[in-house]
């Protein structure tokens, strides 16, 4: 038996296993699409749920406030005054000949923190008590308009109601 001893080396192909970075082929084919798209969609979801937060805490709550009130005329025994509401909020404000005063509607109770229990601010008491007739007139109840029914003069359904800044 005749024994061989030649060795035949096996060569791994090194092209085929260890491939060289080829700059013009990875721009070319689109390989670098990834590395940049990826990182802009992350920079984009980022600053779109900052503003969303940065625009929840200015605006204490995700849906902006109204900024206008519907304006209803209203008559007493001490004269004829104005009165600023819109249904859903809890911000009022009464409008005399001699002054204004704002405050806060509650449960139909209104509670005006500015004012000091005189009457020159207004020239009257203002209401105690706010009672709905229709859409289109409310009934304030208090020691200074009795019961006074308002009418409303301006409506503002029409106005988009957007975040004031």
């Amino acid at each position: 038996m005749h024994q061989s001893t030649s060795k035949t080396e096996v060569t791994p192909n090194v092209t085929s296993i260890q491939k060289r970075f080829n700059l013009k082929d990875f721009i070319v084919t689109g390989e670098f699409l990834p590395y940049l798209v990826l990182p802009a969609i992350g920079v984009a979801i980022i600053v779109v749920i900052g503003s969303i937060a940065f625009n929840a805490i200015r605006n204490h709550g995700l849906i902006p406030p109204p900024n206008t009130l519907d304006q209803y005329e209203c008559s007493s025994a001490n004269g004829p005054f104005e009165f600023y509401y819109l249904h859903g909020t809890e911000r009022v404000k009464i409008k005399s000949t001699q002054g204004i005063l704002e405050g806060t509607v509650h449960q139909n109770q209104f509670d005006w923190a500015s004012f000091a229990l005189d009457s020159t601010q207004l020239g009257f008491l203002p209401p105690t008590e706010i009672s709905f007739e229709d859409s289109a007139s409310l009934r304030l109840i208090g020691p200074g308009t009795n019961e006074s029914v308002c009418a409303i003069l301006a409506k503002h359904v029409g106005e988009r109601r957007a975040i004031v800044r």
